[in-house]
């Protein structure tokens, strides 16, 4: 994850849905954010699940989430940057070229220290239109 200054996550903290434990013990399960990019387009950020817990279908519920709130915004198409493209992918996203995305790009990526040396690999789902 990249780090954030305190302005920034406060600025966009109504993105966030987090799972938690409800037990007595409690706890963060997983955490993701939709945020909307263009009148159509909206990228799922900050996508993570305790490490102890993955692969119990916690990242995919809230990936599932966004998706119907997406849906639900009437937005055609969703897009990540990710390291982990197998699990996008079992989900029907696409590998795009970055370049594809220049709300993104052009919008938080160019202020980002790894801007020129970026590893992270874009994922794109379209949801049709609604």
């Amino acid at each position: 994850m990249l780090p954030r200054p305190y302005a920034q996550v406060m600025d966009k903290i109504r993105d966030f849905v987090v799972a938690v434990d409800d037990t007595p013990q409690g706890g963060l399960k997983g955490i993701v954010a939709l945020h909307v990019v263009g009148e159509d387009l909206a990228e799922i950020r900050s996508l993570a699940v305790d490490e102890g817990l993955q692969g119990k279908g916690i990242g995919k519920k809230l990936l599932e989430f966004c998706l119907n709130d997406a849906r639900e915004l009437r937005l055609n198409r969703v897009f990540a940057l990710t390291y982990q493209t197998e699990f996008f992918d079992k989900l029907g996203f696409h590998k795009v070229e970055k370049l594809s995305l220049p709300q993104k790009i052009w919008g938080d990526c160019v202020h980002c220290a790894k801007f020129s040396d970026c590893d992270e690999i874009a994922v794109l789902l379209n949801l049709g239109k609604p």
